[in-house]
């Protein structure tokens, strides 16, 4: 571990951010911490080790704490068994990767590197904590609370419904407590008592290690001007959530426990047709207005089914060509049912942010021109430039998108302040690109306490102007957290300044399979490169001209596997042959099939030439919407061009990015890989592979480009199938024969899998540390926000 807090490391210092009534700060040297580190670093169990007969009430608890029945093994226990599949829990097994040795290697690396600057004599302090640590530092570690009250509870970072949370811990939670911040507006006559505006039902969110202190402000930078992706993942709410363990993301499609939401319950039947589902009992919308299910029936009835609004429905309102049946059961309660069976709803719907079933129906009414004059409207639209009355449906949709998620601040400013459901809502922008959002005063989480979530009152973003000005900003200490876009190569520069910047740094796993990938467009506007880029020997010939194991040297450090696109080591689906296929690095097997497709050299045998004599150029366009991508680039087109593809890789910014892919004008591009799962559509996407096909795909034949290449429909084929299946030797099946087809037609080209990510921390921040001792991904980390706090 690159950095264990020991009680002997302590020392108490106010924190700028934390509220008067905080605690200190933990303060590590980074030269100590890694010296114990490569020594003895100590295993902290995971949340879902089985439950204990055994118990232990930790003094000033306000609930029992189990103690893990693993505590004592010499490593951590995970068990995840055969793939299971139940209604309420899909369990797949987790990639196998080996991050206590990365972690001592990383750390190594990092000691290293300060030795060397200090002229290559260890300090004191260094040298005492390798040879004889504390012995009241190593006493109180190894019985595991020091560092909380829920750091071993097996339940540690699970999300409970209320009458679960009471009936697991033999407690009775009738009393809560809010922020000081809360507290004011409640005494000035602004707000109701938190009584009044917490759900009859809450979630309990179990904290990773503590109950935390409420107060101060959580700060990072992005250098995306009109998207943000850390607010994606520090500022959602899922109809569905998914517990946090190790090997488990919501976008990586590979099972894992599904916990209760905005919806309180749900439930299938046996062949997925029938799904129902319960909203939160006494939820309430940021606005303190009631959530019903009148705000599922407006958003599904008046908006998505609504032509003039959403000209074509979500997929799986048209599941499989065939509408799906909405029916309102009560006032909390509603019913989907679709005309095949859908195995994978469930799981996907993990990933959906509650705005993909609901909008707050009386605060969009206003504006529907179904329940307001469409007279009344037209200031308002005009306002927008939208000078017809024609226009209402697209000045509609403009209105009520982007909710959620990082495209928040793109939201027409008159109407950011719509109702949510998130911890956080908007406040203000400062300036073009920044903004603070403060705490929502009907958020439905509290701690075992009673305490009202989210700890942190407000949350807020800085823009700069690229990667390098963020990673000054986390050095000189000027950002609170980072995760997202920093890169593994910058792991020993962060290690060296950790102290000077009082942050903590984490090696946690990245949530995607693979950091560096490169899809194709198979329909772009050049027919003639089109032809070339279908015919699959140009992709094999591509991925063979790959030198992974430089790729892995130079940008990853040596850490990961090389690899094609193909599920990793541990995943139900995963094949040696899979991760192997066309991944040699081979030139002359390059060469020798692009001479077969008859792609012949210039007469300076520099450049391949395209069947009508022009020279063979491959366009690249990106942003950076992945650590690696500007790097990466720089390598792909040094390897490429050596077997004469003329590639052109250009760096774009996010918003032109996107413009040039809706109107089909990219070509080949640099992004990541999910969880490398056939339940995601990454085959099929407009995502990773073709827009024309995806829209044929969306439409079941009825609009788009139907795949030129028949393995291509195969390949949709399967995924519907897929997408039908209801029982786990169905799925396995079904996904190994996707991968089976994409081992020869190389539809994208992989390049190194299981590659570690940076995670960079304030030193002040609490219930945060053990995410790298149970290997939680970084967006899982995020996604637990609500919780973190200032000490």
């Amino acid at each position: 571990m690159v950095r264990d807090v020991l009680l002997s490391d302590l020392a108490a210092a106010n924190h700028p951010h934390a509220h008067p009534l905080g605690g200190s700060v933990a303060h590590v040297s980074p030269l100590r911490s890694c010296a114990l580190a490569v020594s003895s670093p100590r295993p902290i169990m995971p949340p879902f080790c089985p439950p204990s007969a055994n118990a232990a009430q930790d003094v000033g608890s306000p609930v029992q704490t189990r103690i893990c029945p693993c505590r004592d093994v010499p490593a951590p226990c995970y068990d995840y068994g055969p793939l299971q599949k139940h209604t309420d829990e899909v369990t797949f097994m987790s990639p196998a990767t080996r991050w206590p040795q990365l972690r001592l290697l990383l750390a190594m690396l990092a000691l290293c590197l300060v030795l060397a600057a200090c002229g290559g004599q260890p300090d004191a302090e260094a040298e005492d904590a390798d040879a004889a640590p504390a012995p009241e530092a190593a006493e109180a570690a190894d019985d595991g609370m020091a560092m909380g009250t829920y750091i071993n509870d097996p339940n540690s970072g699970r999300d409970f419904n209320l009458a679960d949370f009471e009936a697991e811990y033999g407690v009775t939670l009738d009393e809560f407590n809010e922020s000081p911040m809360m507290a004011e507006m409640v005494a000035a006559g602004s707000l109701p008592p938190v009584d009044e505006r917490v759900p009859t039902n809450p979630v309990v969110l179990i904290p990773l290690e503590e109950i935390g202190t409420y107060g101060g402000n959580l700060h990072w930078v992005e250098y995306t001007i009109d998207y943000d992706h850390y607010i994606r993942h520090l500022n959602e709410t899922n109809l569905l959530q998914l517990r946090p363990q190790k090997g488990v993301a919501r976008y990586k499609w590979m099972g894992g426990e599904i916990t209760p939401g905005v919806y309180e319950a749900w439930s299938k039947n046996d062949d997925s047709t029938v799904f129902e589902f319960t909203l939160r009992d006494g939820l309430k919308w940021s606005d303190g207005a009631a959530v019903t299910t009148e705000d599922i029936r407006f958003y599904i009835e008046d908006v998505l089914r609504n032509e003039e609004v959403t000209p074509n429905e979500p997929s799986w309102l048209q599941y499989r060509g065939q509408p799906t049946v909405f029916e309102v059961l009560d006032g909390r309660s509603v019913r989907f049912t679709f005309a095949e069976p859908n195995g994978f709803y469930l799981p996907q719907m993990v990933n959906w942010a509650w705005s993909s079933h609901l909008r707050p129906a009386h605060y969009f009414k206003e504006y529907h021109k179904d329940y307001t004059d469409i007279a009344d409207l037209m200031p308002l639209m005009e306002k927008d430039e939208y000078v017809e009355e024609g226009d209402w449906g697209r000045w509609f949709g403009s209105i009520q998108t982007n909710i959620t998620g990082g495209s928040y601040s793109r939201r027409t400013p008159d109407f950011r302040n719509t109702p949510v459901l998130q911890p956080y809502v908007w406040d203000s922008e400062p300036q073009q690109g920044e903004f603070i959002m403060s705490r929502n005063p009907y958020y439905y989480k509290v701690d075992p306490a009673g305490n009202h979530l989210p700890y942190i009152d407000t949350i807020s973003r800085a823009l700069v102007t690229d990667l390098e000005v963020e990673n000054l900003k986390i050095i000189a200490g000027e950002t609170d957290i980072q995760g997202q876009f920093i890169r593994l190569s910058d792991y020993p520069m962060f290690s060296q300044n950790q102290e000077a910047g009082n942050y903590h740094l984490l090696a946690l796993p990245a949530w995607q399979d693979q950091l560096l990938i490169f899809p194709f467009n198979f329909d772009p506007a050049d027919p003639v490169l089109g032809e070339i880029i279908r015919d699959k020997r140009f992709r094999q010939a591509l991925s063979l001209a790959v030198d992974r194991e430089e790729v892995k040297k130079s940008i990853f450090l040596d850490f990961g596997v090389p690899s094609a696109f193909a599920p990793v080591a541990g995943s139900p689906w995963y094949k040696d042959e899979f991760r192997d296929a066309y991944a040699q690095y081979d030139v002359d097997a390059a060469n020798a099939l692009l001479d077969e497709m008859g792609l012949e050299w210039d007469d300076n045998n520099e450049y391949r030439l395209r069947p009508d004599g022009e020279r063979l150029i491959l366009p690249v366009d990106y942003y950076d919407v992945t650590p690696p991508a500007t790097p990466g680039g720089e390598l792909i087109r040094e390897f490429w061009v050596e077997i004469g593809v003329d590639t052109k890789v250009e760096q774009v910014n996010g918003q032109f990015y996107w413009q040039k892919r809706g109107a089909n004008e990219t070509v080949g591009t640099i992004w990541w890989a999910n969880g490398l799962s056939p339940a995601d559509a990454v085959f099929v996407s407009s995502f990773l592979m073709t827009p024309s096909w995806w829209t044929w795909y969306n439409a079941q034949g009825a609009d788009g480009t139907e795949p030129q290449i028949p393995e291509a429909v195969e390949l949709v084929e399967l995924f519907w199938e897929l997408q039908t299946a209801t029982t786990n030797e169905e799925q396995v099946r079904l996904g190994i024969e996707i991968f089976e087809n994409h081992k020869e037609n190389v539809w994208n080209i992989g390049t190194v899998a299981s590659a570690p990510q940076p995670f960079v921390y304030n030193q002040g921040l609490g219930n945060i540390s053990v995410a790298e001792e149970r290997e939680y991904y970084h967006i899982s980390l995020m996604e637990l926000s609500e919780q973190f706090y200032w000490k």
